[in-house]
């Protein structure tokens, strides 16, 4: 499988995409026909990351709501979060410290994501927001875009378009075989690895 393919049809800004060893994809299946694909993605992604036990976990995440929305939750919960705002619209970083808060948090924000807002988690910070020529269909301009600085040792999960799923992307030995990572993802859920 083509890194490239995965990393561009994401719309990701790597600025060292050859330090990306492994990409797996994963998802959540319903429990019965009725169910929602965003919830059982979210139940498996925090189960994922919870069986995983590694904090903190830094959650970012923005664009369509506003700061009413997002900040009184945060506070009532005693959550850790910067707020910047790179373009008109404000984005949060959360730092997760625990299961209880991971817990909380992704249930309170992953319908963001189901939106096809902005949500990016990683173990250590590797997110900045800079100036970067964009293409489109039909254009190509400078704008500001989440950036995401690989180090030797790190792994970032991405957000599937509609939370239809999710993206885990590593270089570290703990993620370096499907086995390893199937040892901790849940069982009721549906992992492929991208070689």
């Amino acid at each position: 499988m083509d890194h490239a393919k995965v990393i561009k049809d994401r719309y990701l800004y790597i600025d060292q995409p050859e330090r990306i060893d492994f990409i797996y994809s994963m998802d959540g299946t319903p429990d019965d026909e009725k169910g929602s694909y965003q919830i059982a993605s979210n139940r498996v992604l925090k189960q994922f990351l919870t069986r995983l036990n590694r904090f903190p976990i830094f959650i970012t995440f923005g664009g369509v709501f506003t700061e009413d929305e997002v900040e009184p939750f945060f506070q009532e919960n005693n959550l850790s979060y910067t707020k910047f705002r790179p373009n008109k619209r404000p984005y949060y970083s959360v730092q997760v410290n625990h299961a209880r808060e991971l817990e909380l948090l992704l249930d309170e924000t992953y319908w963001y994501a189901a939106q096809n807002d902005f949500y990016f988690l990683s173990f250590t910070n590797l997110l900045t927001f800079e100036l970067r020529m964009v293409k489109g269909w039909f254009f190509k301009k400078e704008r500001i875009v989440p950036v995401i600085h690989t180090t030797e040792e790190m792994s970032f999960i991405t957000i599937e378009g509609d939370f239809m799923g999710y993206y885990l992307f590593s270089n570290e030995a703990c993620f370096d075989t499907e086995d390893k990572v199937k040892s901790v993802f849940p069982d009721d859920g549906i992992i492929k690895f991208y070689y």
